[in-house]
């Protein structure tokens, strides 16, 4: 077998640039669907459910496309290319429809839609290494992934934020849309940044052609066919290499605490942590004509916040002085938003009637008129009565706004802290075996988790972030490392496919039972969701002392 060259670091860098797009996409999708979901309506027992996309996608796309590109080859356009980019264009278009969703079952068809396409890109990305690194170099290889990684969640995670507080992109939802502005161009950006990321290892990085391209030709026909594919695909899992049967236990707790993490810790901050709730989250359930009245009322709110806005050109805090409140460290100013909100309140109290717009029935699911509708019942009629609850309830929603918005600033630090730990994994796996890696940072990032359970301060919340960053960087490129020396050349993709079961049926366990377990045993408590994901990643740690040696497994400990 001829041995591949070795390859300069931009080389690298440019055959994995693509994964910062494709994390991009991911840290969108991480930080803010839950949120989504609630903004349009879902209670927090129903969005594990509607997270099985993820899991279920990859179940299914992930062995097939890695079977299929295995086995193909273009003089023009390679192996794995084909796939980055059917992939990116598709996950593009998703992340351009998500934020446009206005009913509960468009989010939730498009995450599939995304997921699948998401993970078309995603999974050749890994053998890609195999492909394209000789065997010293495949752990900086899986390092700089990890690296590119990091820096994609970074920005994606904290963009709503930065849109916010940085260029003073509304936060608020709007009667037009549950969804908040900054939600939205986030998305958008996110589209642009995932295809262009992906086309850049495209058109930079020429791949090898197979060693026997002759047999590789006959073999490609005396498989061909999905029956052979199947056959394949369970043989295969039948015989699995030894180190990825004893990484099983250590992948499945460790992804079970991150899909926990995931689905449950943006919700929980900005329920626990800035004491916020959604708007119109209710158990009351509201006639058409309650809905048909408050339309109009909502309809002159908005117009008069506008208007009033424009008027108080109110200033958002700069973020140096945000971050500063977030520790604690500075009072908070009064929000700009309370202002207008009673002043935009008490003048469309004075101008409604509730007879100058026209019935829809999709108004029963938008949240800013189940509020209104809500408070005109709860109150019995009395307007001023009314005013008051719908104010509460707004400013209930802006501060589960900004929670969810800071929620995603801690997904990003998690993630700049794997940025930065990936450049000392570089230098730690020409030196230490990866098992001691992935175990240390494993336990560091339990007690992270578990420490985040018990802050109060959202920016406490960043320290406990720390611990996640550290597991989270070992976690994409470790067990990555420990497997790529062990799996045959030709069947790469393949067993790269395979080893995603070990990642997407602890979520899917999750997205079954994760919703049941908080809304029963944990009394609809979202932050103990998290304390149970720390927990799990305990387990794992634990499950990494019985896997092998690199000696055992054949795996090299030098770069």
């Amino acid at each position: 077998m001829n041995e591949k060259p070795r390859l300069s670091f931009w080389q690298i860098w440019n055959m994995s640039f693509g994964f910062l797009g494709i994390q991009f996409g991911w840290g969108l999708q991480m930080a803010n669907m839950s949120a989504i979901y609630q903004f349009l309506g879902a209670d927090e027992g129903d969005i594990p459910i509607l997270w099985l996309a993820a899991p279920l996608t990859g179940l299914l796309v992930q062995p097939f496309v890695g079977y299929f590109s295995d086995r193909t080859w273009s003089p023009r356009f390679g192996r794995r290319r084909p796939y980055f980019f059917v992939g990116a264009l598709l996950a593009s278009i998703a992340l351009i429809l998500m934020p446009m969703s206005s009913a509960l079952w468009m989010a939730a068809g498009l995450l599939w839609i995304l997921d699948a396409s998401v993970n078309v890109s995603m999974e050749p990305f890994r053998a890609f290494v195999g492909d394209m690194l000789p065997p010293k170099q495949r752990k900086t290889g899986f390092a700089m992934q990890s690296l590119l990684i990091g820096l994609g969640a970074v920005l994606s995670s904290a963009l709503p934020f930065i849109l916010t507080n940085g260029f003073g992109v509304e936060k608020e939802a709007t009667s037009d849309s549950p969804i908040p502005p900054a939600v939205k161009l986030a998305f958008f950006i996110g589209a642009g940044v995932f295809f262009a990321a992906v086309m850049v290892t495209i058109l930079t990085t020429k791949e090898y052609p197979p060693e026997d391209l002759e047999a590789f030709e006959k073999k490609k026909r005396e498989t061909a066919g999905l029956g052979n594919a199947f056959a394949e695909i369970f043989q295969g899992i039948g015989s699995m290499p030894t180190a990825m049967k004893q990484l099983a236990g250590v992948q499945f707790f460790t992804w079970l605490g991150l899909f926990c993490m995931w689905i449950y810790f943006v919700p929980a901050v900005g329920k626990k942590v800035f004491d916020g709730k959604p708007l119109g989250e209710s158990d009351q359930k509201l006639s058409m004509s309650d809905v048909h009245r408050s339309k109009a009322l909502a309809e002159l709110y908005q117009s008069e916040k506008e208007r009033i806005a424009g008027e108080m050109k109110a200033e958002g805090k700069g973020f140096s002085e945000k971050m500063l409140q977030m520790f604690g460290l500075k009072p908070a100013d009064p929000d700009p938003g309370e202002k207008i909100d009673v002043a935009a309140l008490t003048v469309m109290l004075e101008k409604a009637d509730g007879d100058s717009v026209e019935r829809d029935e999709k108004d029963s699911e938008n949240p800013m008129l189940q509020s209104f509708s809500m408070a005109m019942v709860r109150s019995g009629g009395d307007d001023a009565k009314a005013a008051e609850m719908i104010h509460e309830d707004l400013a209930a929603a802006r501060r589960y706004q900004e929670g969810t918005a800071w929620g995603g600033v801690c997904f990003s630090a998690y993630n700049l802290v794997a940025f930065l730990f990936a450049f000392m994994l570089i230098a730690l796996a020409r030196v230490l075996a990866a098992k001691k890696i992935h175990l240390v940072c494993l336990t560091v990032g339990a007690v992270g988790l578990i420490s985040a359970a018990f802050v109060g301060s959202p920016g406490m919340l960043l320290v406990s972030m720390i611990g996640v960053g550290v597991a989270w960087a070992s976690i994409l490129s470790m067990p990555y490392a420990m497997l790529a020396n062990v799996i045959p050349g030709d069947k790469m993709g393949f067993y790269m496919g395979v080893f995603n079961f070990f990642i997407v049926l602890p979520q899917i366990i999750a997205s079954v039972g994760l919703g049941v377990l908080v809304a029963g045993p944990l009394g609809g408590d979202a932050m103990k969701a998290v304390l149970a994901g720390g927990v799990c990643f305990a387990i794992a740690a634990a499950a990494t002392l019985l896997v092998g040696n690199e000696s055992e497994t054949g795996v090299s400990t030098a770069d």
